[in-house]
């Protein structure tokens, strides 16, 4: 019998193997420009939700924020005022503080919601909101959350919400139930 030498040719000639290897490297630069993206995205968010909103003593102490759009809190003060010609509703808030541990210490929400009001020197806001009904929960007392510009009008300082979400924690408190104390 005869020896058969085999020879191993090469598959894929040598162009095709560089556009192979370059095919590679656009996905791992995809890849790479993808987890730097997403990276910048959690920092950026972080950095951003570290602060859920500002107070009116924040938002009124920086001229940065005029005219951005801010997410500020604060005690409704008096009962709100709807104009049903011009579809305005017009209430004032007055500044609390922002922080859950400075809440706590102060007596809770609802403390800190009714000293807030009573306070004639806390800083106070009057917010405008178009075309928006006065909401079930807006009320003296309550805490609302806003998301707006502040903008100057006539000298003053005027708030105009885009969304209102309202805490009202004096109206979801109950005793305790009697089993929970057992």
């Amino acid at each position: 019998m005869a020896e058969i030498q085999w020879e191993k040719h090469r598959v894929l000639p040598e162009t095709r193997r560089a556009a192979k290897r370059s095919g590679r490297w656009k996905f791992m630069l995809a890849g790479i420009v993808i987890l730097a993206a997403m990276a910048y995205l959690l920092l950026s968010s972080t950095l951003i939700g570290a602060r859920y909103y500002v107070t009116v003593d924040d938002l009124l102490g920086d001229p940065d924020m005029l005219g951005k759009t801010v997410r500020v809190s604060g005690a409704v003060d008096g009962d709100p005022i709807f104009n049903p010609d011009t579809q305005e509703l017009t209430f004032t808030i007055a500044n609390i503080p922002n922080d859950n541990d400075s809440i706590r210490e102060q007596g809770g929400l609802a403390f800190v919601l009714h000293q807030a009001v009573q306070d004639p020197n806390a800083t106070r806001l009057t917010v405008v909101a178009h075309d928006k009904e006065i909401p079930d929960l807006l009320q003296h007392e309550a805490q609302a959350i806003l998301s707006g510009k502040l903008v100057q009008e006539n000298g003053e300082y005027v708030f105009h919400a885009d969304e209102i979400t309202l805490k009202c924690p004096t109206k979801y408190e109950e005793d305790v139930p009697e089993q929970v104390l057992q």
